[in-house]
Formats: structure tokens, sequence, C-alpha cells
């Protein structure tokens, strides 16, 4: 184990630092609500697909589903904001935790406001090249979301007990898949607008909201990988 990772642990299994501690698990139960919402909506995407005659009953639940998860995060970014006005945590590290916190709380609104749009679209533009869209590229960047999530999750359980070099190498990881989801929205884009003339309005705007909604998903759960790796070397200088 690294002298990063001695010190980050060192300081945050001290009795002084047990609302760091907590922060962090904390965070995990919040992040796992993030999963457990790209799950659902990996299932509304496919009954979208399948185009039968439950589909929209399956759309309509599991944005409800996911609604249910935001409050829940909601609740949980709450809990943590008051620890943190309790001064629970130390100034030094306060300001990241806050700003991890609130990337937290971006993907989990940022799941719900796509499943919202999901919705709707299936709902007013439910036609073969949007169904086309969602069983291929937007599926394809939601489940590399997924794994981004994963791995993100495993890389927040393992902080006692990787090297620094290891939680470097995990947040390359999530970068990687990051810039994966980068390379199919510029493809995505590029085919949209070449096809504009034979889509319709809502159909083109439809497909851009999805497209920009899981690729800022992504972006969220990068940066909170990067702050963590942020924190680790603050408690290691």
């Amino acid at each position: 184990m690294s002298r990063f990772i001695r010190d980050f642990w060192g300081r945050i299994l001290s009795p002084l630092y047990v609302g760091e501690r907590e922060f962090l698990s904390r965070l995990v139960v919040h992040i796992e609500l993030s999963q457990r919402a790209m799950a659902i909506l990996e299932d509304m995407v496919l009954s979208a697909v399948e185009n039968n005659s439950v589909s929209k009953t399956k759309v309509s639940e599991g944005m409800r589903e996911i609604a249910a998860l935001e409050r829940e995060g909601d609740e949980i970014v709450r809990q943590i904001n008051d620890s943190v006005l309790r001064g629970a945590v130390p100034i030094t590290t306060a300001s990241i935790m806050d700003t991890i916190l609130n990337k937290s709380d971006d993907i989990l609104d940022g799941i719900h406001v796509i499943s919202r749009e999901l919705r709707r679209t299936y709902y007013l533009c439910n036609t073969e090249p949007v169904r086309k869209f969602l069983g291929e590229e937007f599926l394809e960047m939601l489940r590399i979301g997924k794994e981004a999530l994963r791995m993100l999750l495993e890389m927040i359980n393992n902080l006692d007990k990787k090297s620094f070099s290891d939680i470097r190498v995990m947040v390359m990881g999530i970068q990687k898949l990051e810039e994966e989801v980068d390379d199919i929205k510029d493809s995505v884009l590029d085919k949209l607008y070449s096809d504009a003339r034979e889509l319709t309005y809502v159909e083109f705007m439809s497909s851009m909201s999805l497209i920009f909604g899981i690729d800022d998903v992504l972006d969220s759960i990068k940066d909170i990988a990067y702050m963590l790796l942020t924190l680790i070397s603050t408690y290691g200088a």
C-alpha cells in the first residue's frame, strides 16, 4: 500500500475523521441508487425497442421507479449537507466533498431527466428511426455508463486496499469509458444531422436530448473519479 493511501486511511480511520468516513459510506449508498436507476433505464429502453402491448406501461413504470430513487437520493444529499454544516468534516476537505456530492446528485438527477425524456420520446414519436437509435447507439452509451458506475463504486470500495497507482489506473479506466461515449456521441450527431431532412423535429430533438443527457452522466462519473484522486493526494501531501 502506497504512502498516499496509508496516510489517507490513517486519517480517515482516526476518530477525528469519522465524518469523512461517514461521507464516503453515504456516497456509496447514493451512487448505488444511480446504479439501480441506470438498470431500470436500460429496461425502459429495451421495452421501448420491443414496442409491444405492454411497452408503454413498462416505460411509465420505470420512469416512476427512477423518480422514487431520485427523491431518496435527494434525502441522502440533504442529510450529508446537514452533517457538513455541523462541522463533521474539516474545512480543508469540505469543499471538495461538497463538489463530489453535487456531482453524484447530478448523475441521479440526470438519469431521472433521461427517463422522463425517454418516456416522452416513446409516447410522442414512436417511429422506426427512433427505436433503431434507442436499440443501437443509445443503448450502447447507456451500457457504457453502467460499467463506468460499477468501476466508480469498485474504486471507492477499494480505497483502503489499493495503492495510489492502482487507484489512478482505475480512474484512467473510467476516463477511457467516457471517451468511448464521446466518440459514439460524435458519430450519432453526424448521422442525425445528415438525416435531418428525413426526421421530424420531435424525432431530431428527442434524440439530441437523450444523447447529451447520457453524455453528461458520463462526464459527472469521470469528474467524481478525478476528484477522489485529488482528495487522496491532499491527504497524502
